[in-house]
């Protein structure tokens, strides 16, 4: 059975040296797009590492609680305007707050729904 041979461990330990790695600073948010949801993290670890032979790409690992929204879900909103019902039941399922809250979570996220309910599950 052809393929390649799995590293040993004294293999992995020196590709492992020869990777550079980085914690990225100041990542506020990663988004993970689908054809129909999104996936937000917020507030991530985020470590960068070049991995020698690997076509010069880099890898990203990302590490936190990731919200799902609908694609396109993130608009700019002004206090003034209403938030859908959707967006603010959804709010309400998945951190158990009134309707009121959910709400004043969203205006003071400027109508991001998934940094509402990061924000009230934080709490």
């Amino acid at each position: 059975m052809g393929g390649k041979r799995p590293l040993s461990p004294r293999e992995a330990k020196r590709m492992q040296a020869r990777m550079r790695q980085v914690e990225l600073d100041g990542v506020e948010e990663v988004v993970i797009r689908f054809a129909d949801k999104e996936t937000v993290i917020y507030n991530p670890t985020v470590v960068k590492a070049f991995i020698p032979g690997m076509m010069e790409s880099d890898t990203f690992q990302v590490v936190g609680e990731g919200i799902d929204r609908p694609r396109g879900s993130e608009t700019s909103v002004s206090k003034k305007e209403t938030y859908s019902d959707t967006d603010v039941d959804l709010i309400m399922k998945q951190t158990g707050v009134s309707k009121e809250e959910a709400v004043e979570a969203l205006e003071e996220e400027n109508g991001d729904l998934a940094g509402a309910i990061v924000k009230l599950k934080t709490k």
